[in-house]
């Protein structure tokens, strides 16, 4: 593996030079109780982080979607910052826009062009109540495969219905990232403000022009999308075409944000073909016809770090590595998990690659440190319920021995 991410590093992410070594850090997750989230932590410190990234949870700290925070979840949220300091990890809140206050959701969710301006507003109700204590507040719109969920979630029929609601909540997430991220610069010029992508771009699902097309038509509303309203206030052309009149007048300057880094979530390569009965009409997949190339997850990887670069030469990138895999049976009280272990050093390689060949790679999370539900499992520690204790995976021990050495 080199030097990248090697023994040392410690310290506040944001502070490292354009050209030193990557951080590490941990995407924390959300816990289901306060002690998986202490365990959580705890694992995540002795592992080496030294930042911790999770996500505010919208439903729980403003459940009627407008004016003041729960006072309850505001004292957990105060809770979790001030242990992660007291553990060493520099706090990376991320607004993400699942988990809607039941009120928007009755309202249309994603699907309602309000629920931008709800979202842009709790995004200030809370930045001020824990900036003086975080490293970094991202802002993470999730599309396009929230948007996809979301319109399959709906209780509307396969077809027209279920696009039109794609393209409403994919515009929505995108104006509500934008508004987001203003909002929160008017409130205060001394935030570090980021954005979240979710890459990285798809390939062709296979050898046909229609799986050619499919590419064209994810990237517009997805990758291109994403960036080209966050750093140029507007929409690729073909995007705009399919959004239409979903896209009112300034719209696309709301969607620019104002940002000061970068995070990439990646979780391995997609593969795409043409479904007409997808959101969207594109489906996007996790392997492609036939057999996946070996090369199929490094070179995504490095492709969407390359791209960023030159998207942003300036800007710190800071990347989230979900490896998931399913897990080999308990042998002798341990998770011998070599697949992820597998995989998660091909991806490291690969970012690796990219820093040295000039990628501003400032902070690289693993995780999430627990399993989430998520299938197959990407944790880096199970819950051994019996025990009511933690079981970390020799994933976790490898990347222990890496960092610490």
């Amino acid at each position: 593996m080199g030097d990248l991410l090697g023994a040392g590093g410690r310290g506040d992410a944001l502070e490292l030079a354009p050209r030193a070594t990557p951080a590490w850090g941990a995407d924390l997750g959300a816990p289901a109780t306060p002690r998986q989230e202490a365990e959580a932590l705890r694992l995540a410190a002795e592992m080496g982080a030294v930042a911790g990234r999770f996500a505010l949870d919208w439903a729980a700290l403003q459940p009627e979607g407008r004016g003041k925070l729960d006072p309850a979840a505001l004292a957990g949220l105060d809770r979790r910052v001030d242990a992660m300091g007291e553990a060493g990890l520099s706090p990376w809140p991320m607004l993400a826009p699942a988990r809607l206050p039941r009120d928007i959701r009755i309202r249309g969710g994603w699907t309602a062009r309000d629920t931008a301006w709800r979202f842009a507003e709790f995004a200030c109700r809370v930045a001020g109540r824990i900036g003086d204590r975080m490293a970094a507040l991202s802002v993470d719109a999730g599309a396009p495969g929230f948007a996809r969920d979301e319109a399959a979630w709906r209780d509307r029929p396969i077809g027209m219905a279920e696009d039109a609601a794609y393209r409403a909540i994919l515009h929505h997430l995108l104006l509500g990232r934008g508004l987001a991220l203003s909002a929160l610069r008017q409130e205060s010029t001394g935030w570090r403000l980021g954005a979240a992508l979710a890459g990285p771009p798809p390939e062709p699902w296979d050898d046909t022009l229609a799986s050619s097309d499919a590419v064209v038509i994810a990237e517009a509303l997805g990758w291109e999308g994403a960036v080209s309203t966050l750093r140029d206030g507007r929409y690729p052309e073909l995007a705009a075409e399919r959004l239409g009149r979903l896209v009112e007048e300034d719209d696309e300057k709301r969607c620019r944000g104002p940002v000061d880094l970068l995070l990439l979530d990646h979780a391995g390569p997609l593969w795409a073909r043409m479904e007409d009965a997808a959101p969207g009409g594109v489906e996007l997949l996790s392997r492609p016809r036939g057999t996946a190339p070996e090369s199929a997850g490094p070179d995504s990887l490095r492709r969407a770090l390359d791209r960023l670069a030159a998207a942003w030469p300036k800007l710190p990138l800071h990347l989230t590595l979900r490896v998931a895999a399913d897990d080999p049976p308990l042998r002798e009280g341990r998770i011998e998990d070599g697949v992820r272990i597998e995989r998660l050093e091909v991806q490291l390689e690969a970012a690796e690659a990219a820093w040295e060949a000039g990628a501003p790679l400032a902070t690289v999370f693993l995780g999430p440190v627990l399993d989430d539900g998520a299938a197959p499992p990407a944790g880096l520690a199970v819950w051994d319920r019996r025990a009511d204790a933690p079981l970390p995976k020799d994933s976790w021990r490898r990347l222990q021995f890496r960092i610490r050495g």
